[in-house]
């Protein structure tokens, strides 16, 4: 199970139970945090972002999962790798993971997360003219 940027401050602001959730969704899941993500963290405290102390804190209890670049794609791209889930509060990661063939556990409110199980990826179309009939 791989966390997101944005996912580690919500226990930080909002006092999010992000363990408890995450084990009830899927018990036993070991939680890892993308290089990529601590990368992030480390250059929001450079801006004296609030709460990325305090997150960048919270993800020092995760085990490091190696991620090369940088953004959302890194995220995808070290969750197919390892055939991880994501936990995210990102909508559009959500959808870019998912059709990835992902599954994600999102916020649905203050509390409680909820599952986007995992959907076959979509395979790129190289032809979408219709056919001769």
């Amino acid at each position: 199970m791989l966390l997101d940027t944005n996912i580690l401050f919500l226990p930080v602001r909002t006092g999010f139970p992000l363990e408890s959730e995450v084990e009830r969704h899927r018990p036993g899941a070991v939680l890892g945090v993308p290089t990529s993500v601590l990368r992030e963290l480390d250059r929001l405290i450079e801006r004296a972002t609030p709460g990325a102390v305090a997150a960048r804190a919270l993800a020092r209890h995760f085990r490091a999962v190696p991620a090369s670049g940088g953004g959302d794609g890194a995220v995808v791209k070290a969750a197919v790798r390892t055939g991880a889930w994501v936990v995210t509060a990102d909508r559009a990661l959500r959808i870019r993971l998912n059709a990835a063939g992902v599954g994600v556990l999102a916020p649905r409110d203050r509390h409680r997360l909820e599952p986007y199980p995992p959907r076959a990826p979509s395979a790129p179309s190289a032809d979408r003219r219709p056919p001769n009939g």
